[in-house]
């Protein structure tokens, strides 16, 4: 059973984690989020990363180093999409076969993705896929679990990010972070934290979508009924026991997003900063945009995945016309 304490990553982990994902996962730029920007919005571009989003650093960090018994075994998680086409793509890059379970929502670019890299998909509802992840279910599997977010190696690959943000705008004042699980969020924060404790790290969630708003409020775990938002790539309904108070720790605050607010920030980054992300990685900017009168600036804005259906991206592009 996952426990807090257990789940506590230092800049040191962080540190460990850059050395070893160095020339797997890539350097992603830091810009100014548009072309009027005057330096006080910037954009940290996950959405170049390697398989379209930011989960390529802790799945390499966690399987990279596995034992040639674990390779053997292969590797099974489950993920809404991101998270899977990054376990699938480290798999193959060790020559492991590989399982993803996916919700049966899950878009259908992200699936055909990770089918494209050699893994099994299965497919399980929402709430099932949420609730996998509260017990020892994958202990039981024969391959080697990958979780998305509650693991000190994942958390911490996901922590460079931090550290290169801190290198390209060392004056940042803010940072905004897309919250699923809160692996990414915890990782960023305490690596940025680690080095300048004065920079605020807020996290974002969709308004449909928003246990850990509620749980900020509240003070403990919150449920939330099942996600009603394009923005997938958050869209938890869970806070979980293990991860709440990493994430108390971490962050200064979580701000939410509205749906017209998710669509409005996917077609400034494509009209503006010519950048393709999915409404999830928009979700920064959203935020950004949203509280631009109370943020202390620059602010670097996590653009988390650009992993979109193109269904959508059209229908948001139509209507910025």
């Amino acid at each position: 059973m996952l426990v807090a304490q257990d789940l506590q990553v230092t800049l040191a982990d962080v540190r460990a984690a850059a050395e070893r994902i160095r020339g797997v996962a890539w350097r992603t730029p830091l810009v100014p989020a548009g072309r009027h920007e005057d330096g006080k919005t910037y954009l940290k571009l996950e959405c170049l990363q390697r398989t379209g989003s930011f989960k390529v650093r802790g799945a390499w960090n966690r399987m990279g180093g596995a034992t040639e018994a674990d390779r053997r075994r292969g590797f099974v998680t489950v993920s809404a999409g991101n998270h899977g086409q990054a376990v699938a793509w480290s798999a193959k890059r060790v020559g492991s076969p590989c399982t993803v379970w996916v919700p049966d929502t899950a878009v259908e670019r992200k699936v055909n993705a990770i089918r494209a890299l050699g893994a099994t998909v299965k497919t399980m509802p929402h709430d099932q896929i949420m609730e996998s992840m509260t017990g020892d279910r994958w202990s039981k599997d024969p391959q080697v679990y990958v979780h998305p977010f509650g693991d000190r190696l994942v958390m911490a690959g996901q922590g460079t990010i931090g550290l290169e943000i801190m290198e390209d705008l060392p004056d940042v004042k803010s940072v905004i972070v897309p919250v699923g699980g809160g692996g990414l969020s915890v990782g960023i924060a305490t690596a940025i934290k680690a080095v300048r404790p004065g920079v605020k790290v807020y996290g974002v969630q969709a308004a449909n979508a928003a246990p850990l708003a509620r749980s900020w409020e509240t003070g403990k775990p919150e449920k939330v009924p099942t996600p009603k938002t394009i923005a997938d790539g958050i869209g938890a309904s869970i806070v979980f026991d293990y991860m709440f108070p990493l994430l108390r720790r971490a962050l200064d605050g979580v701000l939410t997003v509205t749906e017209d607010e998710l669509r409005a920030a996917v077609g400034e980054l494509a009209s503006e900063a010519h950048v393709v992300a999915e409404p999830a990685g928009a979700s920064s900017l959203a935020a950004a945009r949203q509280q631009a009168e109370k943020l202390a600036r620059p602010v670097a804005c996590v653009v988390s995945g650009g992993n979109i259906a193109p269904t959508l991206l059209s229908e948001i592009a139509a209507g910025n016309r």
